[in-house]
């Protein structure tokens, strides 16, 4: 008899397709469950079926999705929906996640490139910018933490 291989050693061993079809049959038996949804959503986008993997990360977020799965299915579904240049949903998704998870700095960073491609580039950067007086572990760029900041704050001013 061959072995039984979990999803996620299916997933780490480039089994995708396999995968999905696991997934896809355990929610036969369980389709209110969230965690096989975005399990789903996720090996769709990691094949590139962005497509598909939409409504897979709208579903899973309907229903009761741990904290961490939750945080990762808003920047899941806010970059599948860059990666299709629907930019205002993009954006919609990133603010949602932002406003669930307001420490989530990989959302920051990923909204920061949708702004980008909505022509909000100056937006874009300062939240950039921000994100790097936060999150650096630099001296050099820990030690200027203040004056980025400012600039951020207004990056047209001039002294």
């Amino acid at each position: 008899m061959p072995p039984t291989f979990t999803i996620e050693q299916l997933k780490k061993q480039g089994r995708y397709q396999e995968a999905c079809e696991r997934v896809l049959q355990m929610l036969q038996q369980a389709p209110q469950d969230a965690m096989l949804h975005y399990q789903l959503a996720c090996l769709y986008d990691v094949q590139g079926f962005e497509q598909q993997a939409i409504p897979c990360y709208l579903t899973a977020l309907q229903y009761a999705l741990p904290a961490q799965q939750r945080q990762e299915a808003w920047l899941g579904l806010g970059s599948t929906y860059r990666a299709l240049g629907d930019y205002q949903k993009s954006l919609a998704a990133f603010d949602s996640g932002l406003s669930e998870f307001p420490q989530a700095k990989e959302i920051t960073l990923f909204r920061a490139m949708t702004l980008y491609n909505l022509g909000e580039t100056k937006q874009a950067v300062a939240d950039l910018l921000l994100l790097l007086a936060e999150t650096s572990s630099h001296n050099a760029i820990s030690h200027y933490q203040r004056a980025i900041r400012q600039y951020a704050a207004d990056l047209d001013r001039i002294s």
